[in-house]
């Protein structure tokens, strides 16, 4: 392996460990709106803080970690770690039913997390509910001469499959699961059709958001398909998976194009500059508008211009914050110091810091941060199997 090969594949891991450390570190204070209470209570070291409702008491914000300790993720930082589940369960391959199926087994109902439902996922998972009970109405309804059973053993097949596969693959898999059992033409004839119905429901479930649980997932995304045409398309997808709207999946593409630059280049402001060479809109305009700020904190730009989940406020003050930061440290510090969102923002300046400054460097993410974090050994065993396969 060349030296710059190394170099990046050592900055894909300081990526995707980035974002769960600085989600982690900033979990403690999340959504406090009151940056001076932030300030009074860890004047020198706010990350990693406990839970604690006392602490919101009497100030703006909204205590939602009640169920947390100390490094523990928050739900952006438990989103990012299924899609790195996702990617590894495939094989280090994006693929949208998987992807959704691992995030409905995590989110939905009898899954892993226990916590605070943001309004995106809520949406999906309530989207697709509803998409799937249409798509058994639909293949119920369907005439068919066989038993009711029957009927409901082919139903259960196409269902089962359908929450793994997609296209040609997912029809290939539900007729050998037809033909294990009940070796009949008509019936996997019939399997086809009901499989016509799910497909005619199932597309893109996302809410219609524009919040920045939209960039939870790009971290390990960007780490797998970094400088691959298909970016941009896989990065699409995964957004719509939880947020199935244009400007979010605008916002989520210049994320993951200053993560991939961080990735190659090492550098933050190299790597905030690719989205200007990129897009347009709106998106440009933040970036602009966090680049013209660099003279003034970022706690303090981000009580201009907001603390809340919008990606219209989250995005540029994530960037201002990766363009005036001299370190991790100093990224995570500054993030959690300008209150509100800050887990929703710390994703992307996470894998952007850890990218550039690396593990356990001076400037990099720090040893003893790593672990706090609580679910680190999970998160560098899906490192270790997503990068080095």
């Amino acid at each position: 392996m060349t030296s710059k090969m190394s170099d990046i594949a050592e900055r894909k891991r300081g990526a995707i460990l980035g974002a769960a450390v600085a989600d982690a570190a900033a979990l403690g204070f999340h959504w406090l709106y009151d940056q001076s209470r932030i300030l009074a209570l860890a004047p020198d070291n706010p990350e990693f803080r406990q839970p604690d409702g006392a602490d919101y008491e009497g100030v703006a914000g909204y205590f939602a970690h009640a169920q947390k300790s100390s490094g523990d993720l928050s739900q952006y930082g438990e989103q990012h770690a299924t899609m790195l589940r996702a990617l590894d369960q495939n094989r280090g391959t994006y693929d949208k039913a998987k992807y959704e199926t691992a995030f409905i087994e995590c989110f939905g109902y009898g899954g892993s997390f226990t916590g605070y439902i943001d309004h995106p996922t809520r949406d999906t998972l309530n989207n697709i509910m509803i998409a799937e009970n249409e798509a058994v109405a639909r293949a119920t309804d369907l005439p068919f001469d066989g038993t009711d059973g029957l009927k409901r053993k082919l139903i259960t097949k196409v269902l089962g499959n359908a929450k793994n596969f997609t296209g040609k693959v997912l029809r290939e898999e539900v007729e050998k699961a037809v033909r294990v059992t009940d070796n009949e033409e008509y019936l996997v004839e019939h399997a086809m059709k009901m499989l016509d119905q799910w497909e005619s429901v199932h597309g893109y479930h996302g809410g219609d958001d524009t919040q920045l649980p939209a960039l939870s997932k790009l971290p390990a995304l960007v780490a797998v398909y970094a400088q691959q045409e298909s970016l941009h398309a896989v990065v699409d997808s995964a957004i719509r998976v939880t947020n199935n709207n244009d400007e979010a999946v605008a916002f989520g593409q210049a994320s993951a194009s200053i993560i991939e630059a961080a990735i190659i280049t090492g550098d933050p402001l190299l790597a905030v500059d690719a989205v200007r060479q990129e897009q347009t809109g709106l998106v440009v305009l933040c970036v602009e508008q966090a680049l013209a700020s660099l003279d003034r904190s970022t706690p303090e730009v981000t009580a201009e211009w907001g603390m809340a989940c919008q990606l219209s406020i989250g995005f540029p003050s994530a960037v201002h914050n990766i363009s005036r930061s001299g370190s991790f440290t100093e990224a995570v510090r500054q993030n959690i110091y300008a209150g509100g969102d800050s887990c929703g923002r710390s994703i992307l300046i996470g894998a952007v810091m850890g990218a550039c400054f690396g593990i356990g460097t001076e400037k990099g993410i720090p040893e003893q941060w790593i672990e706090k974090l609580n679910a680190s050994d999970a998160i560098l065993r899906g490192i270790g199997q997503l990068l080095d396969a």
